[in-house]
């Protein structure tokens, strides 16, 4: 599955870039600059799909799927927000020291703002592909689990019957409040960018690529280079954070009517 994905975006990608630009601007006249900033359908809706990769303690890449769906709206042709939910797995292994591998299920909350670089810096109107960047904060909720590579063996987790809450923010010390929660609950900052070509009028077919900086050092179920269990019942160790990624192909469409 994950090998025909990645055939399919850069079949999407040649398609996209092979194609000559015929493009008319919304004044009539091919190319010039069309000064109206204002979006022509400011809302949109977006479904996504890709393969994630890990950066962490145990980095042997295995790569897992998300899926995602995002509501926003446009500010203006240069500026949208946007609000995303996503699904998805983290996946790695590493035989050095740890010989264990990993599985992390997680779904993820984020707020972005979207910066369209086409429409800001081209002297003419940018035609049906665009180049866009993004940031923003979220939340991340998950479930990591480490196993031995020779046999399976669970050997180290996030969550568990004695695990309780840690406060937002708070990477050190004991957590507080009721036991037995099932997900981790971290903060997150994504950094991303994407390619977007115009199918139609109203709908976009997009590339784009996300990155992920997590507050947590346990979302392969490690923390620093030792063995012990690091689930949230327990206090963690001083050692970077983990972070993942994602490349995806999504489909957006667009509605509503602007203001005149």
């Amino acid at each position: 599955m994950r090998y025909i994905l990645l055939i399919v975006i850069c079949a999407l990608v040649g398609v996209t870039f092979a194609q000559p630009v015929r493009y008319r601007s919304p004044n009539g006249i091919s190319d010039k600059k069309n000064y109206n900033r204002r979006a022509a359908q400011p809302y949109f809706l977006s479904f996504r799909c890709g393969l994630t990769q890990f950066y962490g303690e145990l980095n042997a890449q295995a790569m897992h799927g998300i899926a995602g769906i995002g509501i926003g709206r446009s500010l203006n042709k240069q500026f949208a927000v946007q609000l995303d939910y996503n699904a998805g797995t983290i996946g790695g292994e590493k035989r050095a020291f740890f010989n264990s591998w990993f599985v992390n299920e997680y779904n993820s909350a984020e707020c972005l703002v979207k910066w369209d670089l086409s429409e800001q810096f081209s002297q003419r109107e940018p035609g049906p592909v665009h180049m866009a960047v993004y940031a923003g904060v979220g939340q991340i909720w998950f479930s990591a689990n480490a196993f031995d590579l020779d046999g399976n063996r669970l050997l180290r987790f996030t969550n568990s019957q004695q695990s309780a809450r840690n406060p937002l923010f708070l990477r050190w010390g004991p957590p507080k409040g009721p036991k037995g929660i099932k997900k981790t609950r971290e903060g997150l900052l994504p950094l991303g960018t994407s390619v977007d070509y115009a199918l139609l009028e109203k709908l976009k077919i997009a590339l784009e690529y996300r990155f992920y900086f997590v507050r947590t050092d346990k979302l392969d179920a490690t923390s620093g280079h030792r063995l012990i269990n690091p689930e949230e019942s327990e206090s963690y160790s001083e050692t970077p954070n983990d972070a993942f990624s994602f490349i995806a192909v999504s489909l957006q469409y667009r509605f509503g009517q602007r203001k005149k």
